[in-house]
């Protein structure tokens, strides 16, 4: 019998290695469970002399931000606020983080501690390991007084690279850390062999009188797995078409206005053809589509009536997403739409309550009339969203951005302003002119953002990015998935150019072998991918973006059945090295190149139980391959050609019954 590869250990132990631990109290613990043994002995000094990765700066007494300075660090700056020392790190107000990404061993385990405070107790800062070929682990302390906090983590066989983060992710007051350290364990434990991992069903929740969607709501999104996400607006036309243009270079509406409907040079969609862009979605192997309406410069695609709105009709004289959702629909993809509700072109939206401006690019300070002006953004908010909801036939997919106010996470405020629920609250402060209003039929109540979504939409899925539950949690970003199968409903999405989210001239792009490896890495942990495209300010897609979407649709109809309508498992993966999806009666193996025992041309899996293999194949050729099950019912399946597609090798295991029982 061949010997076993090194396997990770089921999610049971690997939470046991991976604890987040406050000293003396623990106030909050996210993405971990408690630890149910003691820790590790400590290892000689000489081990970890040769093994720990050293911070930069991790007390802070260089005083500033030597080694935090990279495009993840923002609103931070260096104090005297020591808890050893001279200096500290000092996070806010409102949303602020510093980040250092440095080298670690593989296949080792690790502690990361700091020492943490904040000023009011009503707030919190985080420390957050991540990219290490785990999931995130992070644990966080609201004390006013300095307290030691710690994770403890294993890294992947692959992974070499740690990112560490302070977070404060909310709050008018500040946090405060010091005195970071980062120990090295030992190696990482011995392997152990996975059973099938037991099922589990998404909870249903509700929150403000509106349930998340049933299953059979949800079943098309969970099959589709792929589909194309596309950043466009007159964003596309100003400074590089960054989305985020007008507030990174400071332009005042007025002035950003001018520039984007300059007719020479601005926002003009002359090219824009939405069949043509749903035919590369399909060529692509994508399922469903999700356009921007309006992003945070607050420009719509669509006609709004609103006196305050910007629009395509009002600038250019068409419906741009009419003219895409008839395109989208009629190609037979699933329809999906992209909304923000802050508004870059609202003072206001940095003072809602009209008491305390938040911190601003503009220089925007507190004004009496600043509390109405949020009100009317919110007005504005109302109206589109009635808009798109009742005016351009089925939405399938709600993809909202952007309901932290003041550009500061702060859940209360969030509620209370939006009325994200199920009605409107009647004693609210900023309530919404009647004209602008729908009222349920049965109650008289004005009805809130998800009453009108299951007024008009009853079947639309939307994310939790507008301070409701969601029927669907967002991972955004170019870091690989990693951790285990997912139980909730997920999506990543990602940029297909590399830097910015809308159009840059000439962008570099992720390679189709880049792109594959993404998808497979997501449908192992039951994640779909949504991927980025960013035309130009005329409406054309890149060609070497239309390249990739193409080369991945080629390799797609030839694994296709590993990826479609298959769930995460039946087995936990294993960062960088394998992992698994399953369909009624078979088992597809996603194979990476850095699998360890990549060079025997073998796999061997973990243990099928008492399921009986009735053949195994690679899916990419079709070539049926020779296997010998093992004494602890483990598959060893030989004569693999990782050479194929080196990437991701898929082969497929046809068992005598279903994988679970239906």
């Amino acid at each position: 019998m061949p010997t076993l590869p090194s396997l990770r250990p089921p999610h049971r132990l690997v939470a046991c290695l991976a604890g987040a631990l406050v000293f003396p109290a623990l106030l909050f613990v996210a993405n971990v469970a408690p630890a149910e043994t003691a820790p590790p002995p400590t290892p000689p000094a000489d081990a970890q002399t040769s093994f720990a990765a050293k911070l930069v700066n991790g007390d802070f007494e260089t005083g500033d931000m030597t080694g935090w300075k990279n495009w993840r660090t923002k609103f931070s700056q260096v104090s005297d606020q020591a808890q050893a020392g001279k200096h500290a790190l000092v996070l806010g107000p409102g949303r602020a983080r510093a980040c250092q990404e440095l080298k670690i061993r593989p296949n080792s385990r690790y502690r990361l501690s700091a020492w943490v405070k904040t000023d009011s107790g009503a707030e919190q800062v985080e420390l957050v390991a991540s990219d290490f070929g785990g999931p995130k682990i992070s644990v966080a302390s609201a004390l006013t007084e300095y307290t030691r906090v710690a994770v403890e983590f294993t890294s992947a066989f692959v992974a070499d690279t740690l990112l560490v983060t302070l977070w404060h992710p909310f709050g008018t007051g500040m946090g405060y850390a010091d005195s970071l350290e980062l120990e090295y364990l030992g190696e990482a434990p011995p392997p152990v062999v996975q059973e099938f991992v037991a099922p589990e069903t998404r909870e249903e929740k509700s929150e403000g009188g509106v349930a998340q969607l049933p299953p059979s709501d949800i079943k098309w999104f969970l099959d589709a797995k792929f589909g194309l996400f596309v950043h466009w607006g007159v964003y596309s036309s100003v400074d590089k078409g960054n989305e985020w243009v007008m507030h990174n270079k400071r332009h005042t509406p007025e002035a950003y206005r001018a520039l984007a409907e300059n007719p020479d040079t601005g926002f003009t969609a002359a090219k824009f053809d939405p069949a043509e862009w749903a035919d590369l979605a399909k060529s692509a192997g994508m399922k469903y589509t999700v356009l921007t309406t309006r992003h945070h410069d607050g420009y719509a695609l669509f006609d709004s009536k609103h006196p305050n709105s910007w629009t395509s009709v009002k600038h250019i004289g068409r419906d741009l997403i009419k003219e895409y959702t008839d395109a989208v629909r009629k190609s037979g993809l699933h329809v999906g739409l992209y909304y923000s509700p802050m508004s870059w072109r609202y003072p206001g939206y940095y003072n809602v309550e009209g008491e305390k401006m938040n911190p601003n690019v503009w220089g925007y300070t507190a004004q009496d009339w600043h509390k109405e002006n949020a009100r009317l953004m919110k007005e504005e908010v109302y109206e589109q969203v009635s808009a798109l909801l009742s005016h351009y036939g089925p939405i399938e997919y709600m993809f909202w951005d952007g309901a932290w106010l003041g550009q500061t996470v702060n859940p209360e405020l969030e509620d209370r302003f939006w009325d994200t629920g199920r009605y409107q609250d009647r004693n609210g402060e900023w309530l919404v002119d009647e004209r602008y209003v729908e009222r349920d039929p049965v109650t008289n109540q004005a009805l809130g953002i998800m009453g009108l979504v299951r007024k008009h939409q009853p079947r639309m899925m939307v994310n939790k990015r507008f301070s409701w539950v969601g029927d669907v949690d967002v991972d955004e970003g170019s870091a690989a998935s990693t951790g285990d199968i997912r139980v909730v409903t997920m999506e990543k999405c990602l940029s297909l150019q590399k830097g910015g989210w809308g159009h840059v001239p000439n962008a570099k792009v992720f390679s189709f072998e880049e792109i594959a490896v993404f998808l497979s890495d997501c449908v192992v942990r039951n994640i779909n991918l949504l991927l980025n495209v960013a035309p130009d300010r005329e409406g054309v897609i890149p060609q070497n973006q239309q390249d990739v979407l193409r080369q991945t649709g080629r390799w797609l109809d030839k694994v296709g059945p590993a990826v479609y309508n298959t769930r995460g498992g039946p087995w936990q993966p294993l960062h960088g090295e394998y992992g698994s999806t399953y369909a009624g009666d078979k088992i597809y193996c996603h194979v990476y190149k850095d699998y360890r025992h990549k060079a025997s041309g073998t796999f061997t899996t973990h243990s099928l139980g008492t399921k009986r293999v009735l053949k195994v194949t690679d899916v990419y050729t079709g070539k049926e391959l020779t296997w010998k099950r093992n004494d602890d019912n483990t598959l060893t399946i030989e004569n693999v050609d990782y050479n194929l597609f080196p990437p991701v090798t898929i082969l497929q295991i046809t068992l005598n019954e279903n994988v679970y029982e239906n």
